[in-house]
């Protein structure tokens, strides 16, 4: 993140200072993490009206298209998460919500490998925008925004898109057919398709009735707790135990009519694939799986049809980097008092975010990779210096992951790490790294 431009040398010099002090402690608070002097200074770089999140993050962006340049696909996950504080908070330029207080919301989109690993490799894009508990009617215009600035990245042959059911808007599916983009998004709405008789109405759930399974795939499903969740998220997400999922998948292809409520001008009508996937043999009493999957990816092979799902999959991903953001990073206990600096703290924090989210999910899904693959070679010598345990001779990454776990005050026998356990390891071995790094300059490491 060191090479940002904002039209000042020393605006580009204190982002460089900031991103340094603030990825060793990403969980603590400006004031106990700076000094007088540099807090002021921090405040100054938030407020400065040359300081942009898209400037910020841009180096980022750069990182993250030459980490792509490897990947045959690249799944460009899209979703919006609510970032909420205090009730009684007098932040400029936020909404209000009655169930969260002061809010605003954010819309990111992360690239991830499309490979199977579902391997983090960066943020592409973020917008912001905030609303009240009546919305303007117009909130999809941020998908297919956001979807337009990925492809000017360059970036588009191998990128497939990945929305959630807040992605299902009719002028979304035209705006993706139209320019060429891949895309899977899961459909909320019954829609109105073509029907075989001309001149009859005919609904989508009326065609996905009459698909058959092709293809069934076993699912580990993770737990959902009830926990403390709006209406409309339990009844969307609604609490469930941990269970072995058997899915049955099978697709069809659809004609969809264009909504009353959509302008002439958009097409009348829109030939795509529907992907169902849905629960068998359901355990008493819980929610049965199902999702209806709309694309324009092909599906002639029952290949075709479960990578599709592993791809839809793959998108809870960003659920884990908001995760990262929220609570590892602590972005919500941020005291700044406008949306302007808000939103440039959160471009700063973005990054470092992934970089957890990297570490942990590596670690999770190939836990006998070198530490290499998660850790510098400096981070990988310092960690063996000062692991509360020796490492291994050949450590993997879930030996580093857990050692710098550790760091942070974790137990093995509490279970996986937080993200906060996670986060304040991090910090410390960052800034053990720093002294270790100062110590090399000045001749004072031993280097045996």
């Amino acid at each position: 993140m060191s090479d940002a431009h904002f039209g000042d040398a020393r605006l580009s010099k204190r982002q460089t200072k900031l991103v340094k002090k603030l990825a060793q402690a990403p969980d603590k608070s400006f004031p106990s993490l700076l000094s007088d002097s540099e807090l002021e200074a921090a405040y100054r770089f938030f407020g400065n009206d040359a300081v942009t999140p898209a400037a910020i993050l841009a180096p980022h962006v750069r990182a993250t298209l030459a980490r792509m340049q490897a990947e045959p696909v690249v799944l460009a996950i899209h979703d919006t998460t609510t970032l909420s504080f205090r009730s009684d908070g007098q932040r400029q330029g936020l909404g209000r919500l009655r169930s969260s207080g002061q809010t605003f919301f954010a819309h990111f989109t992360l690239a991830v490998s499309g490979d199977g690993t579902r391997r983090p490799l960066g943020v592409l894009d973020l917008s912001t925008h905030v609303r009240d508990d009546h919305p303007t009617g117009n909130e999809h215009d941020r998908w297919g925004e956001q979807v337009e600035r990925v492809a000017a990245l360059g970036c588009a042959p191998h990128v497939v898109h990945i929305m959630d059911r807040e992605g299902d808007d009719y002028g979304l599916f035209a705006q993706l057919l139209s320019a060429g983009h891949r895309f899977v998004i899961r459909l909320a709405h019954n829609r109105l398709v073509e029907a075989a008789v001309p001149g009859e109405e005919a609904k989508l759930e009326q065609a996905l009735a009459q698909v058959q399974a092709v293809a069934v795939r076993e699912v580990e499903l993770s737990t959902r707790p009830a926990g403390n969740r709006s209406p409309q998220q339990k009844r969307l997400h609604p609490s469930r135990a941990g269970r072995l999922a058997k899915l049955a998948v099978g697709s069809t292809r659809v004609t969809l009519r264009r909504p009353r409520s959509q302008p002439r001008e958009m097409p009348a009508t829109l030939s795509l694939q529907v992907v169902r996937v849905w629960e068998l043999d359901l355990p008493p009493g819980e929610a049965p799986v199902e999702w209806v999957l709309l694309t324009n990816e092909p599906v002639d092979s029952d290949e075709q049809l479960t990578q599709l799902v592993d791809w839809y999959r793959a998108r809870w991903t960003v659920e884990e980097f908001f995760k990262a953001l929220k609570t590892g990073c602590a972005y919500e206990k941020r005291q700044i008092e406008d949306l302007h600096g808000l939103r440039n703290v959160l471009a700063l924090f973005a990054p470092i975010a992934w970089q957890l989210l990297l570490l942990r999910s590596e670690a999770r899904r190939a836990p006998e990779q070198p530490a290499s693959a998660v850790l510098t070679p400096t981070q990988l010598e310092v960690l063996r210096a000062f692991a509360r345990k020796p490492l291994p001779e050949n450590a993997t990454a879930r030996d580093a992951f857990l050692a710098i776990a550790a760091l942070g005050g974790h137990l093995r026998r509490n279970g996986e790490p937080g993200w906060q356990t996670l986060g304040r390891g991090y910090e410390q071995l960052l800034i053990l790294v720093q002294g270790w790094s100062a110590a090399k300059e000045s001749g004072k490491c031993d280097q045996s």
